[in-house]
């Protein structure tokens, strides 16, 4: 990507990303043009190394000839809604390279750590001609399962020294992910770290064939309970149907280790070519454009609502009724939907 072009995507993502003058048309025009790059995201805890990570990949990529962006997301101050939007300064190996795109974004307080907004921005790298996006998350504990939603292949992050699989069960990441990889491989406690996780996984997925785990022994399948079935089967596959089931490996690495950094990428590859074979890439991307649309249509009709009603019903007034325990926040909400839709 030339100098011309990389300061057009810059200034098309600021304005998509601001709302400012323009940013629909820049949108309509993108979506029409995505080129169905591959989106990755990248979620684990802070200090597991995401940022160094992702640099390797990107960098690795970029020498296969791909055109890669990162859009890394950082925490905004409650106070102030700023972020540091310091993960730029970790990623040494790609930020000069002509083929990476790198984006800071802050998450403006979003709860699942992912800004409405980089739904966009992914459609406006894929309209540049960008095909590979590696979405990192700002690491917010159990809301990391988001990435989930909006990326097609999602790599979870582990490092020693930060709890076992039992928090990441909590977390629900032993339902969202794609690759597990145990960052950090050279500290002591890594293989651990691998072994709690490979065990959780045999857990969950006792008894189900996957076309990446060897022979599969579909004789077992009969004991797997229904619903089980069912839920590993929206996000995993149906082992009896084309392309099989995906059995999410456990990869240990250092980001500073090229061939370790190459087996991710194979298997993020993998990962990739198992979702075409098996239509579950089209499936996750009907969610995800679900979830979007649903984010939409939340967002303009609080607006509208709250605009039609400010008139007659000032939100100020009922917050404050509220906090005077005059009313209950139920019953303010109601009155703000029956005077902004009065029959």
């Amino acid at each position: 990507m030339d100098g011309a072009s990389r300061r057009q995507l810059a200034r098309s993502l600021s304005t998509v990303e601001n709302r400012s003058a323009g940013w629909r048309e820049i949108l309509a025009k993108s979506f029409a043009a995505d080129g169905k790059a591959l989106i990755v995201g990248v979620t684990g805890p802070p200090g597991g190394g995401k940022s160094t990570l992702i640099d390797a990949l990107a960098a690795h990529w970029s020498g296969l000839g791909h055109q890669v962006a990162i859009i890394a997301i950082d925490p905004a101050s409650p106070f102030s809604g700023g972020a540091v939007l310091g993960d730029r300064v970790r990623m040494r190996r790609s930020e000069d390279l002509d083929s990476v795109f790198i984006r800071s974004m802050s998450a403006r307080g979003h709860a699942g750590g992912l800004n409405e907004a980089a739904f966009d921005l992914c459609t406006v790298l894929g309209g540049f001609g960008v095909t590979r996006i590696l979405l990192e998350t700002v690491g917010v504990g159990q809301n990391e399962v988001e990435v989930a939603f909006v990326a097609d292949c999602t790599l979870v992050l582990s490092v020693p020294g930060l709890g076992d699989s039992v928090q990441a069960a909590k977390a629900g990441l032993m339902e969202v992910g794609d690759i597990y990889v145990v960052n950090k491989g050279d500290l002591a406690g890594a293989s651990a770290v691998a072994r709690d996780i490979s065990n959780m996984l045999a857990l969950v997925f006792a008894g189900v064939p996957g076309r990446n785990v060897g022979p599969a022994d579909t004789s077992m399948l009969a004991a797997v309970p229904g619903p089980t079935r069912q839920r590993l089967g929206e996000r995993y596959g149906d082992p009896s149907k084309p392309g099989g089931a995906w059995h999410p490996p456990v990869l240990t690495t250092t980001a500073t280790d090229d061939k370790a950094v190459a087996a991710v990428v194979e298997a993020i590859e993998d990962c990739a070519g198992w979702m075409d074979e098996s239509g579950q890439r089209a499936l996750r991307n009907l969610d995800r454009v679900g979830i979007h649309l649903r984010n939409i249509l939340q967002q303009r009709l609080l607006e509208r609502m709250l605009a039609g009603a400010g008139s007659r019903l000032p939100f100020d007034e009922l917050v404050k009724a509220i906090a005077e325990r005059r009313i209950d926040p139920y019953g303010a909400a109601d009155r703000l939907l029956d005077d902004a839709n009065p029959d």
